[in-house]
């Protein structure tokens, strides 16, 4: 089986699972089910930098960033700032060093490491969570998702068939201009059928709202993709790991999400002034 057969496959099998949890009345399970991501992507990150010959600590990274995240899966329970996580993250993480049996000439390369890890994947991936829990809060995501995945897609196709401009050949070889160009333009039409055909979008954004979004998660999520290429090119990676077939890794998949989560959810709470 072909790589491009191998991503249609695995695509057919995990949207509908997303798109499943994410719209389900019972919040809960989508919410785990990002939790397990970012833990995933969290892992595969660390086992770069493992494989680079930087001894993180990966239990440690994990517990922190459960720390961080708790108070998103359930705020009944928890009501701590993710400023406050992120302390107690550091002091979690200086404090396990000095126990371990690790150099003290690397602690300043392991902490930090691993600390930047747990915030990337803790600050970035809340918004999943912020977004579903504001009103129509499936809906946006979708929006989320179908913007990502369009200029991803039509990035694949333009850039195969007419890349020949790099956009940044140091940090991302097979990445072109003609591919941005493309991945934008799907983007936006995938935008503007989901605003003319269904109704909870028309109540939310206008046109001109589409055509800015459009912009915006494109150029961010691109920039999001850019941004793991040099965390990969730095860790002597290709893929953060192999956990789709034919797609990489859980980071590989959602790189260009994380920017775009925040972008969204500040566009929606600071200019559409939608409030939870």
């Amino acid at each position: 089986m072909g790589a491009l057969s191998k991503r249609i496959l695995v695509a057919l099998i995990a949207i509908p699972i997303l798109l499943f949890l994410t719209f389900w009345n019972v919040i809960l399970p989508f919410k785990l089910l990002v939790t397990a991501g970012l833990i995933l992507a969290l892992v595969e990150y660390l086992q770069l930098a493992y494989e680079d010959k930087i001894k993180p600590q990966r239990t440690e990274g994990i517990l922190s960033l459960l720390i961080i995240l708790l108070p998103l899966i359930s705020k009944s329970l928890f009501s701590w700032t993710e400023g406050a996580g992120m302390l107690a993250v550091l002091l979690i993480l200086n404090l396990a060093f000095l126990w371990s049996q690790r150099t003290v000439k690397r602690m300043v390369v392991t902490v930090s490491v691993t600390f930047f890890g747990v915030a990337y994947f803790g600050f970035f991936g809340g918004y999943f969570f912020h977004l579903r829990d504001l009103p129509q809060g499936a809906w946006l995501l979708l929006w989320l998702y179908i913007s990502t995945w369009a200029y991803d897609t039509g990035g694949y196709f333009a850039g195969s068939l007419w890349g020949k401009h790099r956009l940044a050949p140091q940090v991302s070889p097979n990445k072109s201009w003609e591919g941005c160009a493309g991945g934008f333009a799907l983007s936006l039409i995938g935008l503007y059928l989901l605003w003319e055909f269904m109704p909870a979008y028309s109540q939310i954004f206008n046109l001109m709202d589409v055509v800015i979004l459009a912009v915006l998660l494109s150029f961010f999520g691109q920039i999001g993709d850019l941004v793991e290429s040099i965390m990969k090119r730095s860790l002597s990676a290709k893929d953060s790991g192999s956990f789709f077939p034919g797609h990489g890794g859980v980071f590989d998949r959602i790189d260009s999400l994380l920017f775009n989560a925040p972008v969204l959810y500040f566009y929606l709470t600071l200019i559409k002034h939608i409030q939870i």
